[in-house]
């Protein structure tokens, strides 16, 4: 219950630092609104964003107090629900909170009269499209990165024996990761600059500046990813302790955290620099709506599928606005969907387990298993089961079932209830699986089914 406690508070961390990056005066816009340097500092303005700090950390406050309730004991048959509750939560809260400030910075524009003009023809200076890519942190890093990710593969395929703990599928997840970050390096790197005045030096320098901050940024992302990894391979096979587990992720979401602050922190001071020392003093602020609806960039006019997010070292996002984009999101959102259905109605169904004349069937969530008197080799009853991981089932807080690797027993499929300590170990002829373990809701039910089976075996 603890893992879940902690995962919760890293999910609710990470919502929050986001959200809060969301009202970083950038590009002339605070929480998406358009706002000269002058009118950005106005009382009503700051007050909002006071207000929006404070709402946010409030929401952070009480979502952290509500995932205690999972300590709860009549709250902890219904963990794995609630827990997708808390977080789906949280996420409406925080998008609450942006929407409504939203509205109010609106408000204020309209009450003052703040017009911007609109331009609808974009500027480009040819000498700072010439000279993109001059200025970036060399790619050879995060392709020596993305090299260097294979590591517990190449790791697993000396170590065969290790396979048991860490199938060797799982070693391709952090190569994937890797070149995703590869792909952000390029696209950040290639990220256009705003065009500032009409004199080319300023443009460039801003230009060249700007390039440098956002590929030390994914290269300095790169590099926190593919220590994650190494970091959470090396648990996965040595360390006995799941929390421990947790340890890698709490450093790659520090990591980011910290990479995101200080690209923020440069690209503000930036172009605090750069559009303070223009000579005419003047802002060329321009209207735009907004291209983000309900946190999803929708822009029909951007022909690029995945583009990068608001605060640009937290990766990308899919450009709902083409159809391709909304394919992918609504894949998705459906992918999500039925991962929670699953994980929400193996929380929530018990085991059954019926016994005929024959052979013994226990019906559980898309892991049915049935045996045969004359598939069985032993049945036994202990109080301990060894180490293992889950090869490809549901493993939740109050109970784990589907198939499962354990030392000492190999692969074996899993119907066990987690606060009991009593297993019934049925060992079949074979190896597909080589034991099915199982137990009830409480010991005395545990050993009143150990009779049950023994009397049907031995009829």
């Amino acid at each position: 219950m603890q893992i879940y406690i902690i995962i919760l508070l890293l999910i609710y961390v990470v919502m929050a630092a986001s959200s809060l990056s969301y009202i970083q005066y950038r590009d002339y816009q605070i929480l998406g609104v358009t706002l000269s340097r002058q009118h950005a500092v106005h009382p009503e303005v700051k007050k909002i964003v006071n207000t929006f700090k404070k709402a946010c950390y409030l929401v952070l406050l009480f979502s952290t107090v509500c995932s205690f309730l999972l300590l709860i004991p009549f709250i902890r048959p219904y963990a794995d629900f609630t827990m997708f509750f808390m977080m789906a939560l949280n996420l409406f809260a925080n998008w609450f909170v942006i929407n409504l400030c939203q509205k109010s910075l609106m408000n204020i524009k309209e009450q003052n009269k703040w017009i911007y003009p609109k331009k609808s023809i974009a500027t480009v200076d040819l000498n700072v499209s010439r000279a993109k890519g001059k200025s970036a942190i060399s790619p050879v890093w995060v392709w020596l990165f993305f090299i260097l990710s294979f590591i517990p593969m190449v790791f697993l395929l000396i170590n065969s024996d290790m396979r048991i703990f860490y199938p060797l599928i799982f070693s391709f997840i952090g190569p994937f990761c890797q070149v995703s970050l590869v792909f952000l390096y390029y696209q950040m790197v290639n990220q256009p600059s705003r065009i500032l005045d009409d004199k080319t030096v300023t443009n460039l320098l801003f230009a060249q500046q700007h390039e440098r901050i956002n590929s030390i940024t994914a290269t300095l992302s790169s590099l926190s990813m593919l220590l994650f990894w190494i970091l959470f391979s090396f648990s996965m096979l040595y360390m006995e302790n799941s929390i421990m587990v947790i340890a890698p992720v709490v450093f790659l979401i520090t990591a980011v955290l910290i990479i995101e602050h200080w690209h923020q922190k440069k690209m503000r001071k930036l172009e605090e620099n750069i559009t303070g020392s223009l000579s005419d003093g003047e802002e060329d602020v321009q209207e735009r709506e907004s291209t983000w609806k309900c946190g999803c960039y929708y822009n029909p006019d951007d022909h690029r599928i995945f583009v990068p997010k608001r605060a640009g070292s937290m990766g990308w996002t899919i450009n709902i606005g083409r159809p391709v984009g909304k394919a992918l999101y609504l894949g998705t959102i459906v992918l999500v969907l039925v991962v929670i259905i699953f994980a929400v109605y193996g929380g929530i169904k018990d085991y059954e387990i019926e016994i005929d004349d024959q052979e013994i069937i226990v019906d559980a969530a898309m892991y049915d298993i049935s045996f045969k008197k004359e598939d069985i080799d032993s049945i036994s009853l202990t109080e301990q089961l060894p180490n293992g991981i889950r090869t490809n089932g549901y493993g939740g807080a109050n109970k784990s079932f589907g198939h499962f690797m354990l030392d000492e027993y190999g692969n074996c499929m899993l119907y066990i209830y987690s606060n009991v300590n009593q297993y019934i170990v049925v060992q079949l002829k074979g190896n597909d699986p080589g034991y099915v373990i199982l137990n009830c809701k409480t010991e005395g039910e545990t050993e009143e089914l150990y009779k049950i089976f023994n009397s049907w075996i031995s009829e």
